[in-house]
């Protein structure tokens, strides 16, 4: 028995797999890439762009491919292979732009610890100038003072010497006694066949004799007779002798003030007693005269 044939109907093929075509720009899924875990499956658009770029095929904005672009299957593992070797190139230039970074970093320490060493000696340099200027200028301050100093001591001294000599030469020309006391016991004179050519002043030995003024000591020591003596002759010209001296405190040359210490009273020579034997030569020569008015012109009697 024959059954007839199933009628055409719109049902017909209800029941088997869908023909549809695929929608216009849709790239079939990449398949899975061999060595990659199920979940590292790359998404449609990024593996079909690796596919493409590997055939050297374009992709439109609407994701169909270019003209002329017969597609080629290329393996998966060249993908793979292409993405490894631009992976290594940016992680190299990575590295090479940081050790530009580091190497920059270093030459710009370097430059300025350089800059500070260099400021360092020049301000070390401004430091040394500026304290040798100071100890300069502290050296000089001190020779001024100094050189001031020494010319304030120097005007001192001379202005001293200058009072020295107005007082010396005041003082020089003032007559004093050549004995404290006066106790005359032989005048000037003829005595014993003879002429006395001075005073006699009676005083116990060692009694101080004085120059009567300024002069110079002509002659200090022992002649005889007149035993040990002293001439001084004065400012004025006129020559003192003292005779008999139990002491000589003067030498020859040597200058002598008013009331400066000569001798001391003695006996020595030919003398009957302690005393002193004043002569006065006024112009110096063996030509004495009488003590007495002298010394009253010189206002030393009385």
């Amino acid at each position: 028995m024959s059954h007839p044939a199933p009628p055409t109907s719109r049902y017909a093929g209800r029941h088997r797999a869908s023909r549809r075509a695929p929608l216009p720009g849709r790239v079939p899924s990449a398949p899975l890439v061999p060595g990659l875990r199920a979940s590292s499956r790359l998404p449609r658009a990024t593996a079909a762009a690796f596919v493409l770029a590997a055939a050297g095929a374009t992709v439109g904005p609407s994701g169909a491919l270019g003209p002329g672009s017969e597609v080629q299957a290329a393996p998966a593992s060249t993908a793979l292979d292409l993405s490894a070797e631009q992976q290594f190139a940016v992680r190299s230039e990575a590295a090479a732009e940081a050790a530009a970074l580091t190497d920059l970093a270093q030459r710009r320490q370097a430059s300025a610890m350089q800059t500070a060493a260099l400021q360092g000696r020049v301000e070390a340099k401004q430091r040394a100038a500026r304290d040798a200027k100071r100890k300069a200028a502290a050296a000089r301050a001190k020779k001024e003072a100094a050189a001031k100093a020494a010319a304030k001591k120097a005007a001192a001294a001379k202005a001293a010497a200058a009072k020295a000599r107005v007082k010396a030469a005041r003082e020089g020309k003032r007559w004093v006694r050549p004995i404290a006391r006066w106790n005359i016991t032989s005048g000037y004179g003829w005595r014993w066949g003879k002429t006395h050519d001075g005073l006699d002043v009676g005083a116990s030995t060692g009694t101080p004799l004085y120059a009567m003024s300024r002069g110079t000591v002509l002659k200090a020591g022992y002649f005889p007779s007149f035993g040990n003596k002293v001439e001084i002759r004065y400012w004025d010209g006129t020559v003192s002798w003292y005779a008999h001296l139990s002491r000589i405190s003067v030498s020859p040359g040597e200058r002598v003030m008013p009331g400066e210490v000569v001798g001391a009273v003695g006996n020595t020579g030919n003398s009957f007693g302690s005393h002193l034997h004043l002569e006065i030569h006024p112009t110096g020569g063996d030509n004495p005269v009488n003590p007495y008015p002298w010394l009253k012109r010189k206002g030393l009697l009385g």
